[in-house]
Order: C-alpha cells, then sequence, then structure tokens
C-alpha cells in the first residue's frame, strides 16, 4: 500500500487518481481549498483536509506532511484562470510544498505540468513538427499567464535537489475515458483526464522516472509498456 497526499484534490484529474489508487487498496489523502468537493472525495474513500494554497503557510504544509507522512506527494492543485490566478496557485503554490517536502523530509513529487512548458528562446524541441509548432504558439497565445507560472514552477523544482520528482505533462484535456496512451516526448495532442490519473498512479507504484519529464497524450500503448520504454530510454521530455 502507498500513502498519497494529493494537493488540489478536488479536481477532475485529482477525483480519478482518487478513485483508481483506492480501489487498488491505496491511501489518499486529499487536500482541498473549501469542502465544495468533500462529500465525493469522501464517499471515493478519501481523507479529507481543507487548506487554502492561496493562504497556507509553509509551517502549516509542513505540520501537514509531517502528521499523515506520505510516501508520495502529488500536486494537482491548478487556478484554471479563476482568482487568485496562477502565479498565486501553481507558482507560488507548488513552491510553498517544495519548501515543505523538504521541511519534512517528504521525498517523492509527481507535479501534473502541462505540455510545451518551456523557455521558448532556447528554439523548437527537436521532435515537434510543423503542426505541433502552430499548436504551441497558439496555446502560448491563449494562456502565456498560465504557461509562464507553469515554467517557473518546473525550473524551481529542477533546482531542489532533495526532491525525487517526476512531472507529467497532459496535451489538451478532455473528458473521455482512458484508453491508449502515448508517453516521453510526443506531439501536442489531446490526453483523457482518467489517463493522466492512471499513468500518475503506474508512475508513483514503479521505479525510474525520477527527475524525468514525461509528456501524456492518448494514443495507441499501453500504460506499462510506454512507460517501461520511457524508464529504459531516459526519455525526458524537459528542454528548460
Amino acid at each position: 500500500m502507498v500513502k498519497f497526499i494529493v494537493i488540489g484534490g478536488g479536481g477532475k484529474v485529482a477525483q480519478y487518481f482518487t478513485e483508481h489508487a483506492i480501489k487498488e487498496g491505496h491511501e489518499v489523502h486529499s487536500v482541498i481549498r473549501n469542502d465544495g468537493h468533500s462529500d465525493e472525495l469522501k464517499k471515493l474513500g478519501a481523507k479529507i483536509h481543507i487548506l487554502s494554497l492561496e493562504d497556507v503557510t509553509v509551517p502549516d504544509l509542513t505540520s501537514l506532511f509531517t502528521k499523515v507522512n506520505p510516501d508520495v506527494v502529488i500536486f494537482a492543485a491548478g487556478a484554471g484562470g479563476k482568482p487568485p490566478g496562477p502565479e498565486v496557485i501553481d507558482y507560488q503554490g507548488a513552491v510553498k510544498v517544495y519548501d515543505a517536502m523538504e521541511s519534512s523530509n517528504r521525498k517523492r513529487l509527481i507535479l501534473i505540468g502541462a505540455v510545451d512548458v518551456r523557455t521558448r528562446d532556447k528554439g523548437w524541441p527537436e521532435w515537434y513538427d510543423d503542426e505541433d509548432k502552430k499548436t504551441s504558439e497558439r496555446v502560448w497565445k491563449a494562456i502565456p499567464t498560465y504557461l509562464d507560472a507553469k515554467l517557473k514552477a518546473e525550473i524551481e523544482l529542477h533546482k531542489r535537489k532533495q526532491i525525487q520528482f517526476t512531472v507529467v505533462r497532459p496535451g489538451g484535456l478532455t473528458l473521455e475515458p482512458a484508453g491508449g496512451v502515448q508517453l516521453g516526448k510526443t506531439h501536442l495532442k489531446q490526453t483523457s483526464r482518467e489517463l493522466v490519473a492512471k499513468v500518475i498512479l503506474a508512475i508513483a507504484t514503479s521505479k525510474g522516472t525520477e527527475d524525468l519529464t514525461i509528456d501524456v497524450m492518448d494514443g495507441e500503448g499501453s500504460i506499462k509498456d510506454e512507460l517501461d520504454k520511457v524508464v529504459e530510454d531516459g526519455t525526458d521530455a524537459w528542454t528548460g
């Protein structure tokens, strides 16, 4: 059994994760900003902690991590374009979690990022085709504040040598049931939210993805085969 603590447990990906993890016999502690999702999470079997990333202090989070003593921290929080915004939640909130993990000696983190988060003046990733480049330009024009916050959070994460992280980067999120998958360095496509949750669970219950950034898209492969290939090749989609 693995004990998880999910930051931002009320989101759809986080709820799918909670459902699948508990069905497999794991323990899930869900951190949510208010009690808006508490009933459905309790029905899934999660243990609820109400804390707002906007207001919580690092000592508060450190105390929670020490009390719960999770094996894996999952950062699933996101402002979603709503106040207080990506700078406060996706960046500053993530940094609070990093600080609290270090203070409480928690090592393992899985962070839900977003595909195409990168320093753009470094040029295009070598695996992008023309369609990917068009998609990238369109997405960065539509949600620059969100992507900038995600980028800052990931740059900071790469400096934290005490944290064994994996960044999971889905494409455009859908509500379709989980099907096949493509992992690693992928083209910019769509991703089932349920698929993201299942990939996170597979990563969390296996070894070899530490310090890797993994793009997750709908595809044809199985999670096990695709994940085995990423681990064997050391495939890292992070370009800085």
